[in-house]
Formats: structure tokens, C-alpha cells, sequence
């Protein structure tokens, strides 16, 4: 009987074999489409409407590739990330975190987190720009203050690129070392449990006016096992404007 009832505990136990090529994220110096920062007031484009200090907007965009994954909806903070696939006011927080972390928000692509406060001064915008061969969705948050000092501002830059291919950078105009010293450059799944760290609270190297990033992923999202990484024991089944050489417009 004993026998009998372990057999039967092997056929319903499902193992799932640890994947050889896990998701894993990159945060590194790397060129972007416009070959630096580009502020897309140059193309006439206003800022975010409601954006002030501690708050989200999200807006759905065509969809673009990050993680594994096709997205077509972000979510753009006040503090200097963007929450991809959208947000609530739960994934606001000017407290910056180390990645990965499980806790909100998560998802992150993080140009420049920090305590920001686009209410005091500067601008937060989003736009559509193109080359003429690929185009690309812009979050710019231009000259926008730290909240402890109104008079040190940041101007960076996220571009994702729309379509399959993952294109994915940060770009950098003046900034500081962050709100008193606080701030995080990197990026994580929507797991919070994979992420990579350009730089945190001192930690790495701080981006400058000019510092060019990107953000390169590979292997599966995670809790998605691939085809053959499941079986079941004893069944048998095995489971524009001008910038640099190119040429940038508004769509």
C-alpha cells in the first residue's frame, strides 16, 4: 500500500526543471537613437498635464518590447521612472530602491529615481519621435528640480522603441547625484525579483551630462517556463529635429 501510494504521489507532483537561460537585465553605457540627450520641447511638445511632485500619468502607446515581453501602456512618475505596462498611485514613492525589489513598484525602467518635483519648475513630457525608419516613445523630464533644492535641476531622458526588436536607453542632459544624495539608475522585471543597478546612492558610477545608457535583456520572463523545462514524473510527457547624423520628427 505504501508503494502503491508513493507511485501515486509521483504521477501528480509536477517538477519544473530549472531553465538554463534565465531572464537576466543589463544596465550599461551604450549609444541612443539621438546620440545624446534631446529634449523634446525642441519639437513643441507641452508638458504632461497633472504632473506634479509625488504623482503618475499613464498612457497607452503602441506597443513595444522590454523583458520578454510586449507592453503597449506606461505609466511615467513624477520621481524620474516609468512603471512599465501602467501604475497606481501605489508605485509612487520618492524613496528610491535598490533592484530587485519585490516591493511596488515593479516593472521599472528608472532613468533617474530620485525625489523630484516637476511642480516646482521644469517639465515632465511623453512623445512619439522617428527617425523615418524606426520610431521611438520619449519620457523626458527637462530641467525638473530636486524637491529638497529647487534651484538643482535634472534633465534625462527614457527612449523605448516600438515594435518586437527591445530597443531600450537612457540619455542624460545636466543633472545632480540626486535629491540629498538619494537616486537610482537601472532597471527591473515585473517580478521584482531581476534587476541591475547602473548606479545607487553612491554606489557606481553617476551619470553625467552626455552619459549615454541601455538596457538589454534576455532569456524568458520569469514564472513563464519554455517549451521541454516541464514534465510529470511517470506519464512520459515532456513538457524631428536635427541631433548628431540623424534626424529626428515628431509623429
Amino acid at each position: 500500500m505504501k508503494k502503491m501510494s508513493l507511485f501515486l504521489l509521483l504521477l501528480t507532483i509536477l517538477f519544473v526543471v530549472p531553465q538554463t537561460n534565465a531572464l537576466t537585465i543589463d544596465v550599461a553605457p551604450g549609444s541612443s537613437p539621438a546620440g545624446g540627450y534631446l529634449p523634446l520641447s525642441l519639437f513643441g511638445v507641452s508638458p504632461i498635464a497633472g504632473m506634479s511632485d509625488e504623482s503618475i500619468v499613464n498612457f497607452n502607446v503602441s506597443p513595444f518590447s522590454y523583458a520578454g515581453e510586449m507592453w503597449n501602456r506606461v505609466g511615467i512618475v513624477s520621481d524620474g521612472y516609468i512603471v512599465v505596462g501602467g501604475g497606481t498611485n501605489a508605485d509612487v514613492t520618492y524613496i528610491n530602491q535598490i533592484f530587485p525589489n519585490a516591493n511596488p513598484p515593479n516593472n521599472v525602467l528608472a532613468p533617474f529615481w530620485t525625489d523630484l518635483n516637476p511642480g516646482a519648475g521644469g517639465g515632465v513630457r511623453i512623445a512619439v519621435l522617428t527617425d523615418g525608419s524606426n520610431s521611438w516613445i520619449v519620457a523626458d523630464w527637462e530641467a525638473v528640480p530636486n524637491y529638497s533644492n529647487s534651484s538643482e535641476l535634472n534633465s534625462f531622458e527614457a527612449w523605448l522603441r516600438i515594435g518586437g526588436v527591445e530597443d531600450i536607453s537612457f540619455a542624460y542632459g545636466s543633472v545632480t547625484n540626486g535629491d540629498l544624495g538619494f537616486l537610482t539608475v537601472g532597471a527591473e522585471d515585473k517580478t521584482g525579483t531581476v534587476g541591475d543597478n547602473y548606479y545607487y546612492n553612491g554606489s557606481g558610477i553617476l551619470p553625467t551630462e552626455g552619459t549615454q545608457l541601455r538596457v538589454t535583456t534576455s532569456g524568458p520572463p520569469v514564472g513563464v517556463p519554455e517549451p521541454s523545462t516541464m514534465f510529470l514524473i511517470g506519464s512520459g510527457l515532456i513538457g524631428l529635429a536635427g541631433y548628431g547624423r540623424k534626424k529626428f520628427f515628431k509623429k
